[in-house]
């Protein structure tokens, strides 16, 4: 009686181990499928759109390029993660709905940034066979191999963190190995010590309303 006792939660143990390691071992290969698939939209997205603004007279260029960045780019973006990353140490003194206004506020700015990375690489060669996707266990990039007209070889970046539903979102894009959060994030820091947060959120909505 107690060797088919043994045998028995011998048996339930070991199931549920298998059970528990089957489980995980589908979440993972689901969050792969995401990111990959989101890489290469992305990487389809962003050669596209080179070509759309290539077309383009210059006048145009610019709001097309925002649009493009609107469209395709901001419904995967970790607003929130991202402002983080910009505020940096400044981040320590700010409640919970200062950091709030703040992600609100920046989204065009980064808009505009992304925009400009577009813009920079009109009419380029993007090579989608050389996607390359790399996971961590919250942190993944997706690189993208480009050649432009003058046969300057470069590469881009997408660099995303697994929210807390599961998802991976894109928080930060590296362009000719220059990152275009960190080059804003130098900007901002250096703000915010000279004339404080809340001017700096000030300004912000001044020129969110200019752009309106």
């Amino acid at each position: 009686m107690t060797n088919n006792l043994l045998k028995a939660l011998t048996f339930l143990v070991g199931l549920a181990m298998t059970l528990s390691f089957s489980a995980h071992s589908q979440q993972n290969v689901t969050s792969y499928t995401q990111l990959d698939t989101l890489a290469h939209d992305l990487s389809l997205q962003f050669k596209d759109a080179t070509q759309q603004l290539a077309a383009l007279p210059d006048v145009e260029r610019d709001q097309r390029a925002k649009q493009l960045v609107n469209a395709q780019l901001v419904p995967h973006l970790d607003l929130e993660f991202s402002s983080l990353k910009l505020l940096g140490k400044h981040v320590r003194g700010l409640d919970r709905q200062q950091t709030a206004e703040f992600t609100k506020l920046i989204e065009s700015q980064l808009v505009n940034m992304y925009a400009q990375v577009l813009i920079d690489y009109k009419g380029a060669d993007v090579a989608l066979k050389t996607l390359q996707t790399n996971q961590g266990r919250k942190f993944a990039e997706a690189a993208i191999e480009i050649e432009k007209a003058n046969s300057e070889r470069s590469q881009l970046i997408f660099k995303f963190k697994q929210d807390a539903q599961g998802q991976w979102r894109v928080y930060d894009v590296v362009s000719r190995h220059v990152s275009q959060l960190s080059v804003k994030r130098q900007s901002l820091v250096l703000k915010i010590s000279k004339i404080g947060f809340e001017q700096l959120n000030h300004e912000l909505r001044q020129s969110q309303r200019n752009e309106i």
